[in-house]
């Protein structure tokens, strides 16, 4: 039996373990897949771009998380979810798909005016692209250097500094 566990349980059950072989887990899946059958292509986009919402905020708001995902990851995953190529993309917000390219890779920072188009277009608050760089930057510094890091403190600067 596969199960997925959910801590938080299950729809206030108390139970937090979600057996998918279940008939009445694949009763629902299958559902969910009917009713998104009926669903026109662009109410599909819509409820992809509030996952992709939710995903980014999700990532935002966790302490640890299992891994690092970029400003260019998350955008190239909105990419995808509108079926818009990087070329399109770029000419419409008026960078150089180099620049794009670069930034989706991870080498290159969302800058300001960018982390605001992205929210105009995709209606997501700008703070969230920057966010989501800072935490990056922070998880890898604190991943490289921690030990070295933990030394300063606010007690040892006023021992040295009294």
């Amino acid at each position: 039996m596969t199960k997925i566990i959910n801590e938080g349980g299950i729809n206030g059950t108390g139970q937090g373990v979600v057996n998918i072989n279940s008939k009445d887990y694949k009763g629902l899946q299958k559902a969910i897949q009917e009713h998104a059958k009926k669903q026109s292509f662009n109410q599909k986009i819509k409820y992809e771009l509030i996952s992709l919402k939710l995903q980014l905020e999700s990532y935002i708001k966790e302490k640890k998380p299992l891994s690092i995902i970029s400003s260019g990851e998350f955008l190239r995953r909105y990419l995808d979810a509108i079926n818009i190529k990087n070329k399109d993309f770029a000419s419409y917000i008026e960078i150089e798909e180099a620049n794009l390219s670069m930034i989706m890779k991870g080498k290159r920072k969302i800058n300001t005016e960018f982390a605001y188009k992205l929210g105009q277009i995709f209606n997501i608050n700008p703070n969230y692209w920057l966010l989501i760089q800072s935490k990056n930057e922070l998880l890898r510094i604190t991943n490289k250097r921690k030990s070295t890091l933990k030394k300063y403190k606010l007690n040892d600067l006023l021992k040295k500094a009294g």
